[in-house]
């Protein structure tokens, strides 16, 4: 019988050839001899190692299988696609679904996170009654829209902390549209940990929430006293001391535990980076927005990634930015998009908010170029397995993985393969021994899984597939940078027989 060399890739053979050629030159005068000296060797090797065959997704026939000797891999390189991936955890924000005015269609990418911010009022209007309606009513609005919610509590904005709580007995400043409350006092502390308690009873480990925004503290929640002007003095009475700027921090880790969480960038940035947090910038694209003389991109935001700590942030949690005022006051200012977008994926971006505002025209390109590279891209490059399996006896698995992105998965996916009979029925699943929270971009992850072939399997041959599931371990989740996605989400890789 013989075998097609454009369907197998002979590495073993083409070096056996190459030991020939060089007995025929070492020794002209006993050619012969030496070849049949040589040939036992040679097919010896070749019967031990087999062959690697390469064969499309979705090509491979059950008579190559056949022709294939049980001791054989088969050896697969899928294909890599350049297509825009809308993956949670990453991309775009919709900000609080464009506040009753969305952009129109074509203006701003698709979003995959939902950003929200809420006053304490909002999440407690009275005491002890949580808001969980308000919640849950977003979170399906954002699924509908193949959104994740992300959010932050606010204690002054507009209404701020609630009345109630206020006449109790806690002080607060009048700034703005808001009153400022005093962060140190008692009676605030024990009431605002109940309700992060609360929300994190009810949040803290679902998959609906994509990420929390640790706020709680000053003006918008953002940790500075900028909407005091005029009160600067009362203000800084008022704001926590570090003590209890670390225990509401604290609540957080407490009470959200599977949730990631980001720290803006002038709160307690380098205590909750040390403790798995991510960061985040509330004004990005800034390069002389409010004047010539500062700004974000340079004077506020690398400073603070000058501690190792916070630079390597990104690799435990997420880093989230929204852009400073919107798009298009970048056009009109003359900002340069390409510096400020590379500056992003240099930082290691996730997620983006853009606050719901069209993109200009001539940027569309370069954003939707930005958007495959933002956040992770899953690539496999390699997957090889036996030709031919039997039930019982355990076989391996192995496949290579790169990250192209700019950063991690924060969420515990499992990463899963499984077998489809000639019907399409699912007759086999097993979970990988993957932690892909650990695929930083760089390196290329060579993952072997050990399986075995439940013992009801029927001889046959047998599709395998393989996907990234809901945090349940159920359904298809994360899209790959590769072909062969099926309408359930899993990804066609090969053919495999199994005997009895």
């Amino acid at each position: 019988m013989s075998m097609q060399p454009s369907s197998c890739n002979l590495r073993q053979a083409t070096v056996g050839k190459a030991g020939i050629d060089s007995l025929g030159k070492n020794g002209m005068d006993e050619p012969m001899k030496q070849m049949r000296l040589a040939l036992p060797l040679m097919l010896a090797v070749l019967l031990i190692t087999g062959t690697s065959c390469v064969v499309p997704s979705g090509k491979q026939t059950a008579g190559l299988s056949r022709m294939t000797a049980p001791m054989q891999r088969v050896t697969l390189y899928p294909l890599e696609i350049t297509d825009t991936l809308y993956n949670p955890g990453m991309g775009f924000a919709d900000f609080h679904f464009g506040f009753d005015h969305p952009p129109a269609p074509g203006t701003y990418p698709r979003s995959t996170v939902a950003y929200f911010r809420w006053s304490w009022a909002d999440l407690e209007p009275a005491e002890g009654q949580y808001a969980f309606d308000l919640i849950d009513r977003t979170i399906e609005q954002a699924k509908a829209r193949g959104e994740r919610l992300a959010f932050r509590v606010m204690s002054e904005y507009r209404s701020g902390s609630p009345a109630w709580l206020l006449a109790k007995g806690v002080p607060a400043i009048a700034v703005g549209g808001g009153r400022f409350p005093d962060y140190n006092n008692p009676i605030f502390l024990d009431y605002h940990e109940k309700l992060i308690k609360a929300l994190g009873a009810r949040y803290g480990q679902s998959p609906d929430i994509d990420h929390v925004d640790i706020g709680s503290i000053g003006c918008w929640g953002e940790w500075n006293m900028a909407c005091c002007q005029g009160v600067e003095r009362q203000c800084q009475q008022y704001f926590p001391t570090e003590d209890v700027q670390i225990m509401i921090t604290d609540w957080y880790f407490k009470y959200f535990p599977q949730v990631p969480l980001v720290m803006l960038h002038n709160g307690q940035l380098l205590y909750a980076t040390g403790r798995g947090a991510g960061w985040r910038g509330d004004c990005f694209g800034d390069y002389g927005y409010f004047g010539p003389d500062w700004n974000h991109m340079e004077q506020a935001y690398p400073p603070v990634l000058q501690d190792p700590v916070i630079a390597a942030a990104w690799t435990r949690g997420p880093v989230q930015f929204e852009v400073c005022g919107v798009m298009q006051d970048w056009e009109d200012k003359g900002f340069d998009i390409d510096r400020i977008l590379q500056q992003g994926l240099d930082w290691h971006v996730s997620v983006l908010n853009a606050k719901s505002s069209p993109v200009p025209a001539r940027w569309r390109s370069k954003v939707n170029e930005f958007l495959k590279k933002i956040g992770y891209r899953l690539v496999l490059r390699t997957v090889s397995h036996p030709a031919d399996v039997r039930v019982g006896p355990a076989w391996t698995l192995q496949t290579e993985w790169e990250n192209i992105g700019v950063a991690p998965v924060y969420r515990p996916w499992p990463l899963a393969f499984r077998l489809r009979n000639a019907t399409d029925d699912v007759v086999a699943q097993w979970t990988s021994r993957a932690d892909l929270k650990q695929w930083l971009p760089g390196p290329r992850y060579q993952i072997e899984d050990t399986l075995r072939i439940p013992a009801q399997i029927a001889s046959g041959v047998y599709r395998l597939d393989v996907a990234v599931l809901h945090e349940t371990g159920g359904s298809a989740l994360v899209e790959l940078a590769i072909e062969g996605k099926r309408a359930d989400g899993w990804y066609d890789l090969s053919a495999i027989t199994i005997n009895q």
